[in-house]
């Protein structure tokens, strides 16, 4: 025996929908795929970014050297943790180039750069340079998140407004039938509750992956400011 979607009682209950509970119905039915496709697409790129700002962290343990920062730097330029030592790199050129008021700028090379002495509160600047950057790239990588958000919170009122409608309808065959019997009540019901279901298949998915890529990005935020406070030792040292 096979199954056919078409031939369900299911399908069969959505063919007798009127087109206000369709619409909704296919508007849940598109958020639950534009939520499928972002969760497969940022649980790959989270994955990515994962594995690569472990893998810096351990390098930047090691780093001892100015030179070694910068070889660093471009082995790393396509990770998160490279846009935040290159972002970091140009505050400390802009830096340097102020102290020494002349348009030169530190090579990225293995060349170390002329050292120059900087003061407390420019170290305190670059910083708070560095924390800056740490929050544009997390805002960067929260694209797309706000829409999980606004599905989990939004899906099941939707589906509660057309389980609503639904019951209403019910309700309304009831009384021209002059009937309250199972086989009169349960079609309008199972009908209504339709909407509900497809609103929890939207909700649960986006607020479980909501929060999973939620702490993905705090442990990101940790990792960075490891990086960031790692870059900061290694200025101090051939800077001051």
């Amino acid at each position: 025996m096979t199954f056919s979607l078409f031939n369900s009682a299911a399908w069969q209950l959505v063919r007798q929908m009127d087109w206000i509970a369709l619409l909704i119905l296919l508007g849940l039915f598109c958020a639950s795929i534009l939520c499928l496709a972002i969760i497969a697409f940022k649980y790959l790129l989270f994955k990515r970014h994962y594995q690569q700002l472990k893998t810096l962290t351990k390098r930047m343990k090691h780093i001892q050297t100015f030179n070694e920062l910068i070889a660093t730097i471009k082995e790393f330029k396509d990770s998160i943790g490279g846009r935040l030592l290159h972002n970091s790199m140009q505050d400390l050129r802009l830096l340097v180039q102020q102290q020494q008021s002349i348009s030169t700028n530190i090579q990225e090379s293995a060349d170390t750069p002329k050292p120059t002495q900087l003061k407390e509160d420019e170290l305190a600047h670059l910083e708070l340079c560095i924390n800056q950057n740490i929050d544009t790239i997390l805002l960067e990588e929260e694209n797309y998140l706000p829409v999980l958000s606004a599905s989990a919170t939004t899906a099941p009122l939707v589906g509660l407004f057309g389980t609503i409608w639904g019951l209403i309808h019910a309700f309304i065959d009831i009384s021209q039938e002059k009937s309250a019997d199972i086989a009169t009540v349960a079609p309008g019901m199972a009908e209504a509750l339709i909407v509900t279901l497809a609103g929890l298949v939207v909700a649960i998915p986006a607020m479980v992956a909501h929060y999973y890529f939620s702490h993905q990005l705090r442990k990101f935020e940790f990792q960075l400011s490891e990086v960031g406070d790692k870059f900061m030792y290694c200025v101090k040292q051939s800077f001051k």
